[in-house]
């Protein structure tokens, strides 16, 4: 556009805003990636710690079952160790299944939110690009309108 084209700056503005526009929608999507992530990343401290807890209560529950050797016979405290071991051996194997299933279950999820994520960044880019694209034309109508009333001007 001509230097003396009123609408010159107008447009710039506008071109600066679209392209801001642009680069926060991308940034918002990918700090709602690096947000699940996180998210999803947190699951297995949480397998981790729930665990440890497990661990723990068997660990208490064997100390009772030694204390109670000192009041009953071992033969009777062995049968109920006995017990008490198989129940923590199934735990411990539900919580493995549990768990296996639920972060598998998290990386499906974790796959579908990239690929809507991927169209939703493909979605915007094409947004953006017509819009980009609508406003070069605007700018460069008004410019020959404007050189034309110039013209017109001059002429007159």
């Amino acid at each position: 556009m001509s230097a003396t084209n009123p609408f010159s700056s107008a447009f710039e503005l506008q071109r600066t805003m679209i392209d801001q526009s642009r680069r926060a929608a991308e940034t918002g999507i990918d700090v709602q990636r690096a947000a699940v992530e996180t998210w999803l990343g947190s699951f297995e401290s949480a397998k981790s710690v729930q665990k440890n807890g497990v661990t723990l209560s068997k660990t208490a529950v064997e100390a009772s079952l030694d204390g109670l050797k000192s009041v009953f016979p071992e033969e009777s405290v062995a049968e109920l160790e006995a017990a008490v071991d198989e129940q923590f051996e199934a735990v411990d194997e539900i919580h493995e299944d549990a768990w296996q299933s639920f972060l598998e279950g998290l990386d499906e999820a974790e796959a579908t939110y990239d690929e809507l994520s991927e169209m939703q960044l493909e979605l915007l880019a094409e947004s953006f690009d017509a819009l980009e694209q609508m406003q070069s034309e605007a700018a460069e109508t008004t410019e020959e309108a404007v050189e034309s009333a110039e013209e017109l001007a001059e002429s007159a």
